[in-house]
């Protein structure tokens, strides 16, 4: 039975893939601007059973300026073990885009993690559905979002090396069912010991539907604690 499921998210987790990056041969862009900036983030996390509780603090910032504070509060539930997590999410945030603007937004996310272990390799997909309210503005802004990870637990090691794919599709609005951004996330995850940890990561971030296409870079660290 564990083996049909394994090949069953298997396959499922690998047409996905196809079927995403397929998409991705189709955005080409003649002009790019990019920034550098930074990513801030501590999470506290609890397992109760097959639920985890974890609330997250961010701070983000792009170029010389502030671009974010945010704020998270997620919940998941493991339906079968190693194999298919559910998972909701709220977001507050304090955004500055562009720079001296400010706006303050509630973020929504339902969705599933579908995993595949094969020894020390993890391979999962987090599918999800993000809508963003915009204090202010009248309708949400809503998003497919589908994350590829990868991460490998190395032998002996304290060490876990991991990449990061996040495709971002639009689902309302005047350019619905278009591209809106993709980020690549390659680094790598220290276990202090079985309650801490931290995290240091390179993400790359594509911005599709600006006119000009922007290319940036961020440097992040991380702190997680179990409770």
């Amino acid at each position: 039975m564990k083996q049909s499921l394994h090949n069953h998210i298997y396959k499922r987790i690998l047409s996905l893939c196809i079927i995403l990056f397929s998409c991705l041969t189709h955005v080409s862009a003649r002009e790019y601007s990019s920034e550098v900036g930074t990513m801030w983030n501590f999470t506290l996390s609890k397992q109760i059973d097959r639920v985890n509780l974890q609330l997250q603090q961010n701070v983000w910032t792009l170029g010389r300026y502030y671009e974010r504070y945010m704020s998270i509060v997620a919940v998941s539930y493991t339906v079968v073990p190693k194999y298919i997590k559910l998972n909701a999410l709220y977001y507050y945030m304090n955004q500055q885009t562009p720079p001296g603007t400010y706006n303050n937004r509630n973020r929504y996310h339902v969705g599933a993690t579908f995993s595949c272990p094969v020894d020390r390799l993890s391979i999962s997909l987090n599918s999800r559905f993000e809508s963003t309210y915009t204090v202010g503005t009248a309708q949400p802004l809503n998003k497919w979002r589908n994350k590829l990870l990868f991460s490998y637990a190395i032998p002996n090691s304290r060490w876990t090396p991991f990449f990061h794919t996040d495709i971002f599709l639009l689902l309302n609005g005047s350019k619905s069912g278009n591209l809106d951004r993709v980020w690549y996330d390659a680094g790598v995850e220290y276990r202090i010991d079985p309650k801490n940890s931290i995290e240091c990561k390179v993400r790359e971030e594509h911005l599709i539907n600006k006119t000009p296409q922007q290319l940036n870079t961020f440097i992040s660290f991380a702190y997680k604690l179990k409770l």
